[in-house]
């Protein structure tokens, strides 16, 4: 699948704490009732000294932490880790994705001091002082100033993402005029995903802790946002400037994406989603089945010479991978989970293997391999390397 000196991009999920209480995350059911399979862990900097050789870490290019389930802010060694990865590799590039809603001013300069050589941070913020918490809940937006003035003040480069909904598409010019001021280098607007259809609308229902209703977020109308698409053949679309009106056109609405990966957001609206998910790996294959066992897989790990270590140490070829091991029995997460679980999930632990020795061994080498070859959904095709990596054929 990929050569051990071969991997140049290294992404860590460094944490998977987190102080928000987002609807679409799936540490939550729709930002409420916590996902019972999640342990939330931290990687330590004694981790990183174990698990990675200095020669491996000299042969990394990139190494980027947005992760699945947490925040890399919250990870109490995030500092003396990327300074270690730095003086042994000071050409490595980082990026990281944070909500920024935490840790003091010094933290943010620190960072900042590590990144502005070669690094960016994005800042996840979706909307303005009155805007933002709806989505991104339980952040505060003075602690996100204090983190983009005390970062920015160190020259080093950064971005902000925002996520456009109706709620917050009217400030989509001001938050822009915003970021100028403050020094970020890029403004990204950036279609949500996550709308469930309702009678011929698209909602995303938020919920309380205890699992009850809160509110509903609506689609934007009529805005420009950049984003990443594919056609249906799979051609990439590239980032530029897609028009969406969420009212007129429902083709539009949905942005250019593939069909197959959106069935991932035709989510249960059942309050009792984590522990009783009905699925049926038995009966006959549905057509959206066929579809995805017809479809050629264009492994975006091996095309990136990539590998995802989440925060238990357990070594991935991506990010969807890894999030499915952590999520409550499905129809997407069961034959995965099985798939890793028969071939020994310690054998890609690095508490209990090498990196090299899991890279070399028959996970990596063939099993996975095997897995994309396979065009019988119910067989050794994995339904999420179809959903995210599958291209017609």
């Amino acid at each position: 699948m990929i050569d051990y000196k071969d991997i140049r991009h290294l992404e860590l999920e460094v944490s998977s704490l987190c102080n928000a209480l987002c609807p679409q995350c799936g540490r939550r059911w729709l930002g409420g009732v916590k996902n019972p399979l999640l342990v939330e862990k931290y990687i330590t900097l004694q981790n990183i000294k174990d698990w990675f050789s200095v020669d491996f870490i000299k042969q990394i290019r990139q190494l980027g932490m947005c992760g699945n389930y947490g925040d890399a802010m919250t990870n109490p060694d995030l500092i003396p880790i990327l300074q270690y990865f730095k003086s042994i590799n000071p050409d490595i590039r980082m990026q990281m994705n944070s909500n920024a809603s935490g840790r003091d001013p010094q933290f943010w300069r620190d960072l900042g001091e590590i990144f502005k050589e070669n690094g960016i941070l994005i800042f996840s913020v979706d909307g303005l002082e009155d805007t933002n918490w709806i989505y991104r809940r339980g952040t505060n937006w003075d602690k996100i100033m204090t983190a983009m003035t005390n970062y920015i003040s160190t020259g080093a480069e950064a971005q902000w993402e925002f996520l456009v909904f109706r709620h917050n598409q009217h400030q989509i010019d001001e938050a822009r005029e915003l970021s100028k001021e403050l020094g970020f280098k890029r403004f990204s607007p950036k279609r949500a995903m996550g709308f469930v259809e309702e009678n011929n609308e698209y909602n995303m229902h938020v919920r309380g802790t205890e699992g009850e209703y809160e509110y509903t977020i609506k689609p934007p109308i009529d805005v420009k946002t950049k984003n990443l698409y594919r056609t249906q053949d799979g051609r990439d679309l590239g980032t530029g400037e897609y028009y969406i009106n969420s009212e007129e056109n429902p083709n539009l609405k949905l942005g250019h994406i593939k069909d197959i990966k959106l069935q991932l957001e035709k989510k249960s609206q059942d309050i009792e989603l984590w522990s009783k998910d009905k699925f049926d790996l038995t009966g006959p294959v549905t057509p959206h089945e066929k579809k995805l066992g017809e479809s050629n897989i264009q492994c975006q790990a091996i095309g990136e010479s990539y590998i995802f270590i989440n925060s238990k140490g357990y070594v991935f070829p991506c990010c969807w991978t890894a999030s499915q091991y952590e999520q409550p029995d499905s129809d997407l997460s069961v034959p995965l989970k099985n798939f890793i679980n028969d071939y020994g999930k310690e054998k890609i632990s690095l508490h209990h293997t090498s990196l090299k020795d899991i890279i070399d061994g028959d996970m990596y080498t063939n099993k996975w391999i095997e897995s994309f070859k396979d065009r019988n959904i119910r067989n050794k095709r994995l339904k999420v390397c179809s959903m995210f990596c599958g291209v017609e054929a």
